[in-house]
């Protein structure tokens, strides 16, 4: 029974890299914008944690965005993406869809004498919920290890298709294959 175990564990490491699961931790700064009066211009830095499986040139994942400082009742993300890319030696390009759902604030309360029952009007038209492009163009990939900078989304409210642009810059990834 011992000679199963340390079969085992010697298969399983090989396995698991061959399967392809990655998983990551980066930091990211996000910028909201409705053209308006409310919006939130200064950028929301944050934390992200991501897990990833490649199946060929694509990349199914998702993960979970915390922006510890800032507005927002709860100031965190849960998101799901496909990206396609090809296998170009160590340099790993990817792009696609990203769904998810965001307790970030898009408007703030103004100071200068606007009503506040027109930004909540305008806050409640917009639901929680984005799609978005990524992209991740200068991804690189070193054996078990990747490293990812300046990745690069764009995305909108699904409540309200372009009422609100969203800006996301992901400054830099590490991840490591398990």
């Amino acid at each position: 029974m011992r000679s199963w175990f340390l079969l085992a564990a010697a298969l399983l490491p090989g396995a698991a890299a061959a399967a392809g699961h990655e998983v990551s931790l980066g930091s990211t700064a996000v910028i909201l914008s409705n053209g308006g009066t409310y919006n939130v211009r200064s950028p929301r830095f944050g934390f992200e944690a991501a897990y990833s499986k490649e199946l060929g040139s694509w990349r199914l994942g998702g993960g979970v965005r915390w922006f510890p400082a800032g507005l927002g009742s709860v100031p965190a993300e849960v998101f799901a993406r496909v990206l396609l890319g090809p296998r170009l030696g160590t340099w790993r390009p990817a792009v696609g869809p990203e769904l998810g759902l965001s307790g970030l604030p898009v408007m703030v309360t103004p100071r200068n004498g606007y009503a506040d029952d027109l930004t909540r009007h305008q806050s409640g038209q917009i639901g929680p919920a984005y799609v978005a492009l990524h992209a991740a163009p200068l991804r690189f990939v070193f054996q078990r290890f990747t490293a990812s900078a300046l990745e690069l989304q764009w995305g909108t409210p699904l409540s309200q298709p372009g009422s609100t642009l969203r800006l996301q810059l992901g400054l830099v990834h590490l991840g490591m294959t398990l």
